[in-house]
């Protein structure tokens, strides 16, 4: 065995990409049943957000605003539109397409955002405002690592 229980311990508990993703899944479940009144799960609700605050943005747009890839935008779009939530449409010039909201998913973020504002409170309560802002700058010095920045030409 190259590695000891004493290695793994110590994965266990310093791991960056292991607490951020243990917290992740519970923060998104948390959002997740918050929202269930709405119709809308965490995921959709932050992609109908951007959407209504990027003025008929395209899907590359979304995906730079978002910080999702392409594939997975795309396919949870897909659903949205399904849904009647969102319609894509294509630009005359080029491959470009456009998606804004419906009325059906002007009503479903309405009410979504009444309670996410109950659910960031209830959050923001329980760890402390300042906590709870330095915990954000913490994540968004994380997110702007330069070590961190994926050339999306590279192989993997």
């Amino acid at each position: 065995m190259r590695f000891s229980q004493e290695d793994l311990k110590h994965i266990g508990s310093s791991c960056l990409n292991l607490s951020l993703r243990r917290t992740s899944r519970l923060i998104t479940n948390y959002y997740d049943s918050a929202l269930r009144p709405s119709g809308l799960r965490i995921t959709q609700f932050t992609l109908l957000a951007a959407i209504a605050y990027e003025t008929e943005p395209s899907i590359t747009d979304l995906a730079r605003l978002t910080d999702i890839d392409r594939t997975t935008l795309q396919r949870s779009l897909d659903i949205l539109n399904r849904d009647g939530l969102i319609k894509i449409e294509k630009k005359e010039i080029g491959n470009v397409r456009n998606i804004s909201l419906t009325k059906k998913g002007e009503l479903s973020l309405t009410k979504a955002v009444e309670l996410w504002k109950q659910t960031q409170k209830t959050i923001t309560d329980n760890l402390g405002k300042s906590e709870f802002k330095q915990t954000l700058k913490i994540l968004a010095e994380l997110r702007n690592l330069p070590v961190l920045e994926i050339d999306p030409t590279e192989e993997s």
